[in-house]
């Protein structure tokens, strides 16, 4: 996934597509994460004078720790993302937007891919749909928002001459 700017002058002004499979061994240092299964970035690219557009599609499955079960689940990933390389940007220089890239000599695509593989994947993951039974409380229950909605809330003992005013006071008017 790394095109040099003479390769890519060729197509300026048309589109170029690309279709590869690419094995990340690690992302950075998180502990649910097991592993992640090849991952198929394709696209287009439409190379300008001084800048070149890539609409990626990432696809990938990373296998990951359950947060409530603690087995090993798949996680598919699905992304899709438009990137901007800039041949104007110098490379130590920030761009406003975080899609904008400086391009020097080379359009590398795998730091990109890797950062949003990044940043779509979730800091808790469960295919789980109970909860989990070991929550230390008593006396609690789950309930939806409806009946969270419908139940009127409990008047502290010490505001209830508070809450006899605030009738009075609304009867009055």
């Amino acid at each position: 996934m790394k095109w040099s700017l003479s390769q890519l002058g060729k197509y300026t002004n048309e589109k170029f597509t690309f279709n590869e499979t690419v094995q990340f061994d690690t992302l950075y240092d998180r502990a649910d994460i097991l592993a992640i299964d090849d991952t198929v970035v394709s696209g287009e690219m439409f190379i300008g004078r001084q800048r070149v557009d890539v609409d990626l599609s990432i696809s990938a499955v990373v296998k990951m720790i359950d947060s409530r079960s603690g087995n090993a689940v798949s996680l598919p990933l699905e992304i899709q993302s438009v990137e901007v390389f800039d041949e104007t940007l110098e490379e130590d220089e920030e761009a406003d937007d975080d899609n904008i890239h400086p391009l020097v000599h080379t359009l590398d695509l795998e730091p990109v891919v890797r950062e949003l593989l990044i940043v779509n994947l979730p800091t808790v993951y469960t295919e789980s749909d109970e909860l989990p039974g070991s929550s230390g409380a008593s006396g609690w229950t789950v309930m939806d928002e409806s009946e969270a909605a419908n139940e009127k809330p409990a008047v502290d003992p010490r505001l209830q001459k508070l809450e006899a005013l605030k009738l009075n006071d609304e009867e009055e008017k």
